[in-house]
């Protein structure tokens, strides 16, 4: 049976967005969507200027002058909007030292959102020297004034040790706070916290509330992994049609991950109609973007014909590709190919090569086929330098078998069975192995049942 594979989420969290009052968001080195949030007020209400105005209005060059003028005039949000100009290259060339300046100016007067800003320049060294020390600072400051971006950034400072001490309870207190406060990638954080029971005891279902506070603010991230717990049944009733259209949110706003697991729904139609062109289609969209699972699943899909000709080389291709980069899946697949002489001259010197390196890393249908090869082709092992015998043979059967594989299990039944491999019958030992087969089948068969649709309050 050939398998696919998922993304396993992990929740990365990085980089910095935040509204700058009523100016546009600030986005340098981020891929995801900005967040937008409720400014913080500033020393009382102003009505608007004229540069503003024009700024506002995208009239970046009759805006330029003015703001300078209003800038010198200690006006923060004139300040602010120069530093996105010279952030971005709004009617100006792109100049972060110009930036980072116009940031801390207005920084050094209270504004709010500048203050984060100007920890994010001296976090990264934008425009500016790298200092750990000034980031957290500038990010405390803001976070005290309420700002969830800040929030969320002190947490991640304490978490990581960056210009603080290292300190996980006011990591976590921080990042509920953020999170409370309407961050998105906070709310991200908190549901990746419950689901992998870090600082605290595991709770599926409060991560799937904050999943789904982070989702409905449209953060792919957060939909992927909302997604993922329909698609699982973990914390929510397994609903592969809600896991389609979360996944479809993330996939659209290009999250390769989304795009893979989609991929996969349309693959297997679970949750969608079996659609081998559209699966396809989100696989090469998330394998373009480097994701490593998606190059597998492409090499699945030209091995079986499935939305595409049948095309064994062009499944070597993608196999190859995929373990090059670390698919462990990938380098069984090669190995089979190598083996059988499926899209590459038939090797089984190569195969055992690529067996080998996957058993090693744990897959358990490696360690299976390499048991195999051990018993039926022990040269090929040899012109690798690996001296085989029955004992070696049996030790990866156990790896295999211990690991969840039901053929290596059912091939160790028949081993003590029939007294194999230097085996004393058993037929006890047989029956045992035989057994375990047996109950991982009807697991997969009751997980294969579809539950009915799950309600998740907001």
């Amino acid at each position: 049976m050939w398998s696919f594979n998922r993304s396993l989420l992990k929740y990365c969290v990085i980089g910095l967005t935040a509204a700058a009052g009523t100016l546009p968001a600030h986005a340098d080195d981020m891929k995801e969507k900005p967040e937008t949030v409720q400014p913080a007020k500033q020393q009382g209400a102003q009505t608007d200027s004229t540069g503003i105005s024009l700024y506002k209005n995208k009239q970046y060059a009759e805006a330029l002058p003015l703001l300078a003028a209003d800038a010198e005039k200690h006006d923060t949000n004139a300040q602010m909007a120069l530093g996105n100009m010279y952030s971005m290259g709004l009617g100006v060339h792109i100049d972060q030292k110009k930036a980072f300046d116009w940031y801390l100016k207005a920084a050094r007067l209270n504004h709010s959102y500048a203050q984060l800003y100007a920890g994010y320049y001296y976090e990264k060294g934008l425009g500016t020297t790298k200092n750990a020390k000034e980031a957290f600072s500038w990010y405390n400051r803001a976070a005290l004034a309420n700002i969830p971006n800040a929030q969320y950034k002190v947490g991640y400072c304490y978490e990581k040790g960056i210009g603080v001490a290292t300190n996980p309870s006011q990591a976590n207190n921080w990042y509920r706070k953020a999170a409370e406060n309407g961050s998105a990638r906070a709310q991200l954080v908190m549901g990746q916290r419950y689901s992998e029971g870090n600082r605290g005891k595991k709770d599926l279902m409060e991560a799937a509330k904050w999943f789904y506070r982070a989702a409905e603010q449209g953060y792919a991230p957060a939909q992927a992994a909302l997604a993922q717990l329909y698609e699982m049944g973990q914390g929510v009733q397994r609903d592969e049609a809600r896991a389609a259209s979360w996944y479809t949110k993330a996939a659209e706003q290009g999250y390769s991950p989304a795009q893979n697991n989609l991929g996969f729904l349309y693959d297997q139609g679970n949750g969608v109609i079996q659609d081998y062109a559209t699966a396809r289609k989100w696989y090469e969209a998330a394998a373009a973007q480097g994701n490593i699972q998606a190059m597998y699943n492409l090499g699945q899909l030209y091995q079986m014909g499935h939305g595409v000709s049948q095309d064994y080389r062009m499944a070597a291709k993608w196999f190859r590709v995929a373990a090059e980069n670390g698919s462990v899946k990938a380098s069984n697949s090669l190995g089979m190919a190598y083996l059988d002489g499926m899209g590459v001259e038939m090797d089984p010197v190569k195969a055992a090569r690529y067996f080998l390196t996957a058993a090693q890393k744990g897959n358990v249908s490696a360690q299976y086929n390499l048991a195999i090869l051990y018993i039926q082709q022990p040269e090929a092992l040899s012109r690798n330098g690996i001296r085989a015998t029955e004992a070696q043979a049996l030790q990866w059967l156990k790896k295999s078998a211990e690991n969840g594989n039901t053929a290596a299990m059912e091939y160790l039944s028949d081993v003590y069975r029939d007294g194999k491999l230097g085996q004393r019958r058993n037929i006890q030992l047989a029956d045992s192995w035989r057994d375990k087969a047996l109950e991982i089948e009807r697991k997969r068969d009751l997980y294969a049942t579809v539950e009915p649709l799950p309600t998740i309050n907001k």
